[in-house]
């Protein structure tokens, strides 16, 4: 969880590594054209500084954050809650990614197009899926309800777990 400013910049830079590959030049112009890896890095800072002004207490700063990453969410479909995924998110491609507000996600986690980590039926706390670390979770994967799936696993393309 980010708890202070050190840990936003933690965060912030190295899943810009991740998703630049180690060369981040040129940021502002991969912006400007819009490329694909721009805009996805575009929304995970958006996500990152969300959690950190809820986690830090901003209530101000953190509803219109909120504001922005709904906006943003909806414009790339890739709908993240806060606080949902540890440090080292790789969203490898735009397209729908639909995580749920209850699910538990650890570090070094890439994710592919089309997938979704939900509940199933009605509980809410019980029923969310619980991932461990350095996790690969390929395209059009469907995680549903009380799973917990154990480290370093890859959930293969149109699996349902």
């Amino acid at each position: 969880m980010i708890m202070n400013k050190s840990d936003l910049k933690e965060y912030l830079n190295l899943e810009r590594r991740k998703i630049f590959s180690g060369s981040s030049r040129f940021l502002f112009l991969r912006v400007l054209l819009g490329q694909e890896k721009a805009i996805i890095y575009k929304f995970q800072k958006r996500l990152r500084v969300t959690e950190y002004h809820k986690n830090t207490g901003h209530k101000i700063r953190f509803f219109f954050s909120q504001i922005l990453l709904k906006k943003l969410s909806n414009k790339t479909g890739l709908h993240i809650p806060v606080n949902t995924f540890g440090k080292g998110l790789k969203i490898m491609h735009l397209g729908s990614i639909l995580v749920n507000s209850g699910s538990r996600i650890g570090e070094n986690c890439s994710i592919h197009i089309n997938t979704a980590i939900v509940a199933r039926g009605r509980e809410f706390d019980d029923s969310c899926p619980v991932l461990g670390d350095n996790i690969v979770i390929g395209v059009n994967a469907a995680i549903l309800g009380n799973v917990e799936v154990a480290n370093g696993l890859a959930i293969g393309a149109h699996a349902l777990v």
